[in-house]
């Protein structure tokens, strides 16, 4: 397989692109049509549910109470011009094309082309009664992600959904002396022992959930038995080798395929631990022993149930067999979900699963196919699905002093966690800890760049405190024994000035690790805050890198929030950096937080997430304009929709 169907975070749907929402509010690439909603030009209480089908262009256009347009009779209305003209600028014209089957001419296709390539057919009409009601029930399911409360406990899986930048680093080679952190860089390149091994056993898993399990060819059965091997000395061998043997057979049951995403969760966590054990020796840093838990209440069983047997189809139908029915099959399960705090994890992981599905049928069409990555989120979603695996970890109060160090954003189509790395300084002087605070939201897909920000901020302070360069001071805040703030900004209060840069170079390495809960132990849940400094910039087949000790680290510029001061240009020219150090693809990276850097010959220091408690900088306040006039629009519907 090649490194990007090897990824765990491998980008497989580009981001919806900023536009203005006030004529054409809702528009998507779904259920085998360009679909959406259009504003009327004469009637506010009026909207027109608009489609056109891939393949066909069969075109429908009617009133949200299906009155039929006017203007659709023969050929594309205006509001159907207007739909694709939305869907070009949040899509892409060549995205659009694809979905939709088209071949323009030109070699740089746009609204126009596209629409003059269809009606040159001269499509049908489509029934736009029948469209109608469904497209308008997913419009109002759009906007009823703004309907629903943040949540400050963190959601694990949204590691797997980084932002997407368009932007590649370019080259801008500086040189220097040492690194607080490279001085055992050699270590991140050492060969771990056993690690081949277990990536082939999960390689080969992933290969049966590719044509899928329903009826397994010779060579998925050969695959589901190196799983087998893989853990035959483990607790797990007796039940997933019924499990395998029941799933070669094409006979295996919803317990059987938990088994096995159990099994292919145990790989990952032993990587992860060997992993872990690697990093703490570059860094020089002690890890906390995990303590144990109580059982906390668990959330009815019925949803999970359902959601379990999405996941089962999936693994049966396998990625090559996916289409929109299928992929749309979560949608009904993730909606009555979302408002359970309980269930919001499995619900966000659901969420942008099925989005990357749907937006990838149908799957035999695939020229390759994220394997990993979907192995990874399918196993998690299953493993999610059981009574009691999300149950939120014990807590002790935290009081002392909070020190940022960095802002980590996360996001899918319908969902944005921003998670703050920082230094935790107890009240009572016992050494300094990693701890990280989170706030997430559900969000329409329109909702992008600064918009994210203004949905997150009024849920969290520490995000202002970050812009400030202020630490806060925590008074019995509730801390998990992973790391984990859960954030009450009752208990908190801004506190003096604080160098996000000075901290890390002074108090980050005295502070220890916690520990990772059971299920969360995977390679890609890596994220140990480090400090570097005078290495050298270069570039190695277009990724930037910072040469530390000798040893090119890869830096990934990708998932720097688009919103930011921070850019790839400014990360390439920089002398010093905050940053995670991440493990993909077989690889280490590094994804920066935070650099200094000479601007006008001045050093300054330029933060991933300056812009996420607001900004006075014009490239922000431009930013956060666009993004609050369409966040105006999405509420101004919800509110005459949703309250009716």
């Amino acid at each position: 397989m090649s490194d990007w169907e090897n990824s765990s975070t491998a980008r497989v749907v580009p981001p919806a692109r900023p536009r203005k929402l006030a004529k054409v509010p809702f528009v998507e690439l779904a259920d085998g049509r360009l679909q959406g909603v259009v504003s009327s030009g004469s009637d506010i209480e009026r909207v027109y549910v608009s489609s056109v089908a891939a393949g066909t262009y069969a075109f429908a256009c009617s009133t949200n109470n299906n009155r039929p347009c006017g203007g659709a009779r023969g050929s594309f209305c205006n509001h159907i011009r207007a739909l694709v003209t939305e869907a070009v600028l949040q899509y892409g014209a060549d995205r659009v094309a694809r979905y939709l089957r088209i071949e323009p001419t030109g070699a740089e296709p746009d609204a126009v082309a596209l629409t003059a390539a269809m009606t040159g057919t001269r499509p049908p009409q489509a029934d736009g009664k029948s469209a109608a009601a469904p497209v308008f029930s997913r419009f109002l399911r759009h906007l009823a992600y703004l309907e629903l409360p943040a949540v400050t406990a963190p959601l694990p899986e949204l590691q797997w959904f980084p932002p997407t930048r368009a932007t590649d680093a370019p080259q801008a080679p500086r040189s220097g002396h040492g690194t607080a952190a490279g001085e055992r860089a050699d270590l991140l390149t050492a060969p771990v022992e056993g690690l081949g091994e277990v990536l082939a056993a999960v390689e080969a898993f992933d290969r049966t959930l590719v044509a899928g399990l329903l009826r397994p060819r010779p060579e998925q059965v050969d695959d589901l038995a190196e799983l087998a091997r893989a853990v035959s000395g483990s607790p797990l061998a007796a039940r997933v080798a019924e499990a395998a043997g029941k799933a070669a057979a094409g006979a295996a049951s919803e317990d059987h395929f938990v088994t096995l995403a159990a099994a292919r969760t145990a790989l990952f966590g032993a990587v992860h631990d060997a992993l872990t054990v690697g990093v703490d020796e570059v860094t020089g840093r002690r890890r906390e022993e995990r303590t144990t838990e109580a059982p906390a209440a668990r959330p009815t069983v019925n949803l999970l149930a359902a959601a379990r047997t999405w996941l089962s189809d999936l693994a049966r139908t396998g990625w090559r067999g996916i289409d929109h029915e299928l992929a749309g099959g979560a949608a009904p399960i993730v909606s009555a979900m979302l408002p359970d705090p309980g269930l919001r994890r499995l619900a966000t992981l659901l969420d942008g699963f099925a989005a990357e599905l749907a937006a990838s049928c149908p799957g035999s069409a695939l020229a390759r196919i994220p394997a990993r990555r979907w192995g990874d989120l399918w196993s998690r979603a299953l493993l999610l699905t059981m009574p009691g695996a999300a149950d939120r970890p014990a807590v002790t109060a935290a009081t002392g002093r909070l020190l940022p160090l960095g802002l980590d954003l996360h996001e899918h189509a319908t969902a944005a966690q921003a998670q703050v790395h920082a230094v935790f300084e107890p009240a009572d002087g016992t050494a300094p800890r990693l701890v990280r605070a989170s706030v997430s939201v559900p969000k329409p897909d329109t909702v992008v760049a600064a918009g994210v920000w203004q949905l997150l901020r009024p849920h969290l302070s520490l995000l202002t405190a970050l812009g400030e360069g202020r630490a806060m001071d925590l008074d019995a805040m509730p801390l998990t024994d992973e790391g984990d703030l859960i954030w009450d900004d009752a208990r908190a209060r801004a506190g003096e000035p604080a160098d996000a840069l000075a901290t890390a170079r002074v108090v980050l390495p005295a502070a220890t690790a916690l520990p990772t809960a059971p299920l969360d132990r995977h390679p890609a849940r890596i994220a140990e805050p480090v400090f570097l400094e005078g290495y050298d910039s270069g570039q190695e087949d277009d990724t930037l890198t910072f040469t530390v000790a000798g040893h090119a680290l890869p830096v990934d510029t990708d998932r720097i929030p688009t919103a930011s001061p921070l850019t790839p240009e400014a990360v390439a020219a920089s002398r010093a950096c905050v940053g995670l150090l991440r493990w993909d693809g077989g690889g280490f990276r590094l994804q920066p937080l935070a650099v200094e850097t000479t601007v006008r010959r001045k050093a300054v220091a330029l933060h991933a997430g300056a812009w996420a408690g607001g900004t006075t900088d014009k490239v922000g306040v431009r930013a956060e304009k666009a993004a609050t006039d369409a966040v105006t629009v999405l509420r101004e519907r919800a509110g005459r929709l949703l309250r009716k």
